[in-house]
C-alpha cells in the first residue's frame, strides 16, 4: 500500500507541474523539476525504514547525480529545436547514463580498495 501511497503523490506533483507547463509558467515548471520535493519524501522514507546509514548514502549518491544531470539538461538544450523532441531527450538520456556509469563505476571500484 506504501507503493501506491508513494506513486500518487509523484503522479499528483507531475500533473501539478505539467497543469502550470500548459499556462505558460515554464520557469516556475523548470524550478519545480529540480525542488527537493521528490527527494524530501523519498529521504524520509528511506531514513525511516532504512535508517540513517542507507540515507546517508544515497543522500551522496544524489549529490554525484548533480554533474550526469547538468550533462542532460545541457544536451537537452543544445538539441531541442534542433532536432526532433525525442532524439533531444533519448541524447539527453544516453548523455546521463553514460556520465553516470563513469561515477557508478569510480564510485565501485573504490569500495572495493
Amino acid at each position: 500500500m506504501d507503493i501506491i501511497a508513494k506513486s500518487l503523490l509523484g503522479a499528483v506533483m507531475i500533473a501539478a507541474m505539467l497543469a502550470l507547463a500548459r499556462r505558460g509558467n515554464y520557469v516556475v515548471t523548470g524550478l519545480l523539476v529540480s525542488v527537493p520535493a521528490v527527494s524530501l519524501y523519498t529521504w524520509w522514507w528511506v531514513g525511516k525504514e532504512q535508517g540513517t546509514q542507507a540515507l546517508r548514502v544515497a543522500v551522496r549518491a544524489a549529490m554525484w547525480s548533480a554533474i550526469p544531470w547538468v550533462m542532460y539538461l545541457g544536451i537537452v538544450y543544445i538539441l531541442a529545436g534542433r532536432f526532433p523532441l525525442w532524439l533531444a531527450l533519448l541524447c539527453g538520456v544516453l548523455a546521463y547514463l553514460a556520465v553516470a556509469s563513469v561515477f557508478l563505476l569510480v564510485y565501485s571500484a573504490r569500495a572495493h580498495v
